[in-house]
């Protein structure tokens, strides 16, 4: 791993490091952040909360999903899908998540009053299935379930699979990306599966590493990618036992970025040649770029930038000196992308110039954008910075007072800012940050 270029001591210090050096620059003062409501839900909030119908949807490693009142946090409704697994790291053999239930962030179709999550549930001792469940967003109601487990090779269970990318609801079906859990254990491949929305029709999958095993697809937690004409975009890691250091990775669609038919039919593939061992690709969802290039970024530190058929156009090495984890945000006022660092940061990329910008110490979660203001919260201490996106220059940091989880991701909803936390969501008026 390369020593980080971040000049400032410390995960708050606020300073802006330049090409030419790093500049001063004065550090507010870290102050408790001024909370609109916590909602205790009794479990990780591990994907994102949602907003729908004015209500702020959230679902827990309990498999609880529940609607909470955005001016007040009360609970509207609550209703639990399924129960959860337990014990993860001895009935799996690996793992970082216990209860594992709901990790991802569902997803909502605003026109038919409908949440979609996607459930782990425990089907016995040491068995487990994957349950897409569709629930009314005005009352909790569930509408229908179904098992969304893709279709496994011989040999092969659920057991290993870890539903972590956010849903996505395109092309009439909603579609779910697996991985392994934290340790890939077991035999497992990547997938993605597309079950239809309204359970009308076939369902579709994508494997990855079909000629052997592993290609986790789990993005930090980001969602697939979807064009205008509904293909997908999703980045896969690597084979499993890790290969060896170096690259190639020498799996089918493992360290790759992959574009998909609605049907998930491939339609182009771009591998890190330079990927091997554990270096991810998978680290981070693909960005899809107005003009229609994507960005990537894995843990090899190097940002690709690719054609609208995933053929290379350009690079830029050296991303954050330490491995680049979660989803990025990009600003298309400046087109300029802000990736976030494992060992704390944001790393700015020019992508007009396809150069590197500032690193802006501080949050390692993944950041976003809110008008001019970028907002992003360390983890595991919950910390929510903002930063003049112009600038790079921090104007706040506050302290939550709770726990958050691994690449935990801001939602601006109107007025507030919704965290997911380990026991639930804490909403931060926006103006603080």
């Amino acid at each position: 791993m390369r020593p980080s270029r971040i000049c400032a001591a410390g995960l708050l210090a606020v300073a802006v490091l330049l090409l030419s050096g790093c500049s001063d620059a004065a550090a507010p003062t870290v102050g408790a952040a001024p909370t609109a409501w916590t909602a205790d839900l009794g479990a990780a909030v591990v994907g994102k909360p949602v907003v729908a119908g004015g209500e702020v949807i959230a679902a827990t490693e309990r498999n609880r999903v529940v609607a909470l009142d955005p001016d007040t946090g009360r609970i509207r409704w609550s209703r639990t899908v399924g129960t959860p697994l337990t014990g993860t790291a001895q009935v799996v053999g690996c793992g970082n998540l216990d209860p594992l239930g709901i990790t991802s962030t569902p997803v909502v179709d605003a026109a038919t009053h409908t949440v979609f999550v996607l459930a782990e549930v425990r089907t016995g001792d040491s068995t487990v299935e994957h349950r897409m469940v569709a629930l009314d967003t005005r009352t909790g109601r569930v509408l229908r379930t179904a098992v969304a487990d893709p279709p496994l090779p011989a040999g092969e269970t659920p057991l290993p699979l870890l539903q972590r990318p956010g849903l996505v609801l395109a092309n009439g079906r909603v579609y779910a990306a697996f991985g392994g859990n934290s340790g890939d254990c077991g035999h497992y491949h990547g997938w993605v599966v597309g079950l239809p929305a309204d359970d009308a029709g076939a369902a579709v999958s994508f494997e990855a590493a079909p000629d052997g095993e592993g290609g986790a697809i789990w993005m930090s937690g980001g969602a697939p990618v979807v064009d205008g004409a509904g293909n997908l975009y999703i980045t896969t890691g690597n084979a499993n036992p890790d290969p060896s250091e170096g690259g190639p990775d020498p799996k089918r669609y493992t360290e790759s970025v992959v574009k998909l038919s609605p049907a998930l039919t491939p339609l182009a593939a771009f591998k890190d040649r330079v990927a091997g061992g554990d270096e991810d690709l998978s680290t981070g969802p693909p960005v899809l770029l107005p003009d229609g290039r994507v960005v990537v970024v894995g843990k090899t530190d190097v940002a690709y930038v690719l054609d609208a058929d995933l053929h290379r156009v350009g690079a830029i090495d050296q991303v954050c000196g330490s491995d680049p984890d979660g989803t990025p945000a990009y600003d298309r006022a400046t087109a300029h992308l802000f990736v976030p660092c494992g060992d704390g940061g944001i790393q700015e990329l020019d992508l007009k110039a396809d150069r590197l910008g500032p690193v802006l110490p501080g949050p390692n979660g993944s950041p976003v954008l809110a008008g001019g203001t970028l907002l992003a919260v360390s983890y595991p201490d919950g910390v929510l910075t903002a930063f003049d996106a112009a600038s790079g220059t921090a104007t706040s940091s506050e302290r939550l007072g709770v726990q958050v989880p691994h690449f935990v991701t801001p939602v601006v909803a109107g007025r507030l800012v919704l965290i997911g936390t380990e026991q639930g969501v804490t909403a931060v008026p926006r103006a603080s940050g």
